[in-house]
C-alpha cells in the first residue's frame, strides 16, 4: 500500500534585520580586534615615540643629590611618557636616604617632573646618620656629614625621645648660653651631656628633667667659681664638681665638692 508524500518545506528565509545584525556583530569583533592589536604595538612602539628625555628635580635640593636621584629614576624608567609607572618611580626615589618625600608628574611632551622634600638634619646620629627634628633617622651614602652638627647617641628605636629632649634641654640651656655639643643614652637608659662650655654633665637614669633644671639654675655660680669638667647630678638634691686645673682663681686641679650633701641616685 503506497502512501503519497507531500513536497518538502524549505526554511524560511532569514529576516533581514537579523542577517544585518550578525554582521555589525563580525564587523564590531573585527574593530576590537583591530583596536586592541594597535594598542598592542602602541605599548610596544610607545617608549621609541614618546620617550621620557629630561628629568627635572624641584625643590631645595644640592647638587650631588639632584644628580644622584635623576640618575636613580633614568635606571629604573620603564616605558614613555604615557606608559611609564609613576609610583614605581616615586618608590625608587623615596628608598634613597635623604629623601623624605617625592611627587612626579609628566609634563608633555617629554619630561618627567619631580618634586621632592629632603630630610631637615639637626643633628648627626651615632656617627653615621642624621636625625630631624621629628626624630627620624636616616644615613646618607657617599655624602660627607658635617662635624658642626651636634652629636646625638642612642637607639634608633629611641630617636623622637632623644630628639624630643635634645630640643627642650637645648632651650634651657640657652637661657645659661650654653649649647649641647653631645647627648648621650646608653642601653641602661643613663642620659650624658656634653655642652660647648666643654663640662660633661651626668644626669643619670631618673628625675633627669629635675636634674638638668638643678644645673641650669646653679650654672652661672659654676662659671663664676672656675672652669668645671664634670658635674654629676646623680644625687637626690645636689651635685658633686671635678674642676679643670685653673691657677688664675686659684681652684685646686682636680677636687670633687658636693653642694647638698645626700646619696647618689642612679
Amino acid at each position: 500500500m503506497s502512501t503519497a508524500s507531500g513536497p518538502a518545506e524549505l526554511p524560511a528565509p532569514e529576516h533581514p534585520s537579523r542577517l544585518g545584525a550578525r554582521v555589525r556583530a563580525v564587523f564590531g569583533v573585527l574593530i576590537l580586534l583591530a583596536l586592541a592589536g594597535a594598542g598592542w604595538q602602541l605599548l610596544r612602539w610607545e617608549p621609541t615615540l614618546l620617550p621620557i628625555r629630561f628629568i627635572q628635580v624641584e625643590g631645595e635640593v644640592h647638587h650631588h643629590s639632584s644628580q644622584q636621584l635623576q640618575e636613580r629614576l633614568t635606571a629604573r624608567l620603564r616605558g614613555g611618557i604615557l606608559t611609564t609607572d609613576l609610583r614605581q618611580l616615586q618608590i625608587a626615589a623615596e628608598e634613597l636616604p635623604w629623601v623624605g618625600h617625592a611627587t612626579l608628574r609628566r609634563v608633555w611632551p617629554d619630561t618627567l617632573r619631580v618634586a621632592v622634600e629632603e630630610y631637615r638634619p639637626v643633628a648627626r646620629w651615632n656617627f653615621d646618620g642624621l636625625v630631624t627634628a621629628e626624630g627620624v633617622v636616616f644615613r646618607p651614602q657617599g655624602q660627607t656629614i658635617s662635624p658642626n652638627l651636634p652629636l646625638l647617641e642612642g637607639d634608633d628605636r629611641r630617636a623622637p625621645e632623644i630628639m624630643a629632649r635634645y630640643l627642650a634641654w637645648r632651650t634651657q640651656l640657652d637661657t645659661v648660653s650654653q649649647d649641647i655639643e653631645r647627648l648621650t643614652v646608653d642601653a641602661r637608659g643613663d642620659w650624658r651631656l656634653k655642652l660647648s662650655s666643654g663640662v660633661e654633665l651626668r644626669l643619670g637614669t631618673m628625675q633627669v628633667e629635675e636634674r638638668l633644671a638643678r644645673y641650669v639654675a646653679s650654672a652661672l655660680e659654676l662659671a663664676a667659681a672656675g672652669r668645671p669638667l664634670l658635674i654629676d647630678l646623680r644625687y637626690s638634691n645636689g651635685f658633686s664638681v671635678k674642676w679643670a686645673p685653673n691657677t688664675e682663681t686659684g681652684v685646686r686641679a682636680h677636687p670633687d665638692r658636693v653642694a647638698a650633701h645626700a646619696s647618689r641616685r642612679g
